[in-house]
């Protein structure tokens, strides 16, 4: 299989019930939205394609870069804050088609959002199973600020390459995820979520295979350790038991008593004696006497010998030597048992004493290890050469883009902002109630991920959920578009996915079309408000 081997066929018919409960709830979105927007006199396709962010992205596919707007109070408004990928495929598309670069954006954003809820379900799929991904899509979809996934925006086409890095990244493809990750670094700062998860990941791999290979080598230095001692020991039982055969045969079971070797050793040796006066008896008449004499055993097997020969040979005779010869046979060719003494004088092998030249799976794992690696290579090329190029266009190097955001009034302060923000609620009766309200939101998105960790979800998810909510809720930008900066922390909804799919078919589908309706009417009042999404 290759590193983008994949089924997609079967994948999307496994997903479709999920994409088209998604699709149900966006479309119900869209019309609430149409509804209201008429009895307002706006038109909700403005609203979408061409108004806030949707319009700055636009002019950046029409006029490319270096657009700004000088505020009185001293602000740049630059639109080199906009990452390119999304204007770039709204340049594409309008050029292979009749569309507009707003008309593009919106198609791009809805295709993009069908991608997202996809990958949504097949990252939870994986993780816990269908009913559970099919919940997690939904739940995605009914955010209270699932209206912006069908805008054009950027929020949906970053969710779509994450969720599908982050899957590639679960299943072991390395490349694939590198490039998303990089192609969704091109598309939003946040990208730096999915850098991060590949490079958390990547790097786990790569330390749990060094504490296995050492591990292996351990074990393997153990074990030979063992079976060199078995050996030894087996060879010095092996002499002793030699020593003994060289005994008269009265003392034969006395010496082997006294070393330890038992009744075992006593029979083994006599049925040496035996198959060696066998041989003896089978040389010439003169040869005989002089070879019982040489092994000791004296002038009693030279007559036996003797008498044997002048018996005449039967079939008894016959079948005793023959058994004797096989016995012999099987005595030299059965290979004792390791930690047993060999009465033949020699060691007995110590099968796997040898270390392996490789622990097992080395070889195969070096593809998946350089893989890996190129991944964590490519994963962060698209936000840094997106950003050194601003740095290169300011003059201002590798910051410059943070001198642009500056302009905006983003940054990273560790919350601080937001917590001032926060607190400032707090000096009337009415506006303290949304500053209770936000308290508990963010309370609740904490017991959320802390939930996400107490459940053991996979590093990748928790790290891209922990990066992005860090990013949402510690930077300085404006505050009521920090909901739609966390929509992409999808892995914040499994556990609530979970207790839905655990939940009977009935009530479940229930509650999510209670808050599907409130997040319509929510979504429909929230575009048709004052301020940007």
């Amino acid at each position: 299989m290759t590193d983008l081997g994949t089924r997609p066929g079967r994948a999307l018919r496994r997903a479709t019930p999920a994409l088209l409960g998604y699709a149900a709830v966006r479309a119900l979105g869209l019309l609430t939205l149409a509804l209201w927007s008429a009895a307002r006199d706006k038109s909700a396709y403005t609203l979408l394609t061409a108004r806030w962010d949707a319009l700055w992205y636009t002019r950046v596919a029409e006029l490319g870069y270096g657009y700004e707007v000088r505020l009185p109070n001293g602000d740049v408004h630059s639109n080199l804050a906009f990452f390119p990928l999304l204007p770039w495929l709204e340049r594409l598309l309008s050029a292979l088609t009749p569309l507009s670069y707003a008309d593009a954006g919106f198609v791009v954003s809805l295709l993009a959002s069908l991608a997202a809820a996809w990958g949504v379900f097949a990252v939870t799929d994986h993780v816990y199973g269908g009913r559970a991904g099919v919940c997690a899509v939904l739940l995605w979809a009914v955010l209270p600020v699932g209206i912006v996934q069908s805008m054009a925006y950027s929020e949906s086409l970053f969710t779509a390459l994450a969720a599908w890095s982050l899957y590639a990244v679960l299943t072991g493809r390395w490349v694939t995820a590198g490039l998303l990750a990089s192609l969704a670094g091109l598309t939003r700062p946040v990208g730096l979520a999915v850098v991060a998860a590949v490079w958390a990941t990547g790097a786990a791999a790569f330390l749990r295979e060094r504490r296995d290979r050492h591990e292996t080598t351990t074990t393997a230095g153990d074990q030979a350790g063992r079976e060199t001692t078995t050996v030894v020991g087996a060879r010095e039982q092996s002499e002793a038991a030699t020593a003994a055969c060289e005994q008269e045969p009265g003392e034969i079971a006395t010496v082997a008593r006294e070393q330890g070797l038992g009744e075992a050793a006593t029979v083994a040796c006599e049925r040496d004696r035996s198959e060696a006066a066998t041989a003896d008896c089978e040389q010439e008449p003169g040869q005989a006497a002089t070879a019982a004499y040489q092994r000791g055993q004296g002038e009693a097997a030279s007559v036996a010998c003797e008498r044997d020969r002048s018996r005449p040979e039967g079939p008894s005779s016959g079948r005793n030597r023959s058994a004797a010869h096989a016995g012999g046979a099987r005595a030299v060719g059965h290979a004792p048992e390791t930690g047993t003494a060999s009465l033949s004088g020699r060691a007995p092998d110590a099968e796997g004493a040898r270390t392996p030249s490789h622990s097992p799976g080395v070889g195969k794992s070096g593809g998946t290890r350089v893989r890996r690696a190129l991944g964590m290579a490519l994963a962060p090329l698209g936000t840094a050469a997106y950003v050194l190029w601003v740095g290169h266009r300011t003059g201002k190097g590798p910051l410059g883009y943070l001198d642009v955001q500056a302009g905006w009034r983003n940054g990273f302060d560790g919350g601080y902002a937001f917590a001032r923000f926060v607190g400032d609620k707090f000096t009337s009766f009415p506006s303290a109630l949304a500053g209770a309200g936000l308290i508990v939101g963010v309370a609740l998105i904490i017991w959320l991920y802390v939930i996400c960790v107490r459940q053991g979800q996979p590093l990748p998810l928790l790290v891209y959920a922990g990066v992005v909510t860090a990013l949402a809720l510690c930077a300085s930008s404006y505050f009521g578009s920090k909901p739609r900066l966390l929509m992409p922390a999808f892995p914040l909804l499994l556990p609530l996915a979970l207790a839905l799919a655990r939940a009977r078919t009935r009530r479940s589908a229930a509650v999510v079309a209670a808050v599907a309706v409130a997040s319509a009417l929510y979504g429909a009042f929230w575009l048709n408000g004052s301020g940007p999404p």
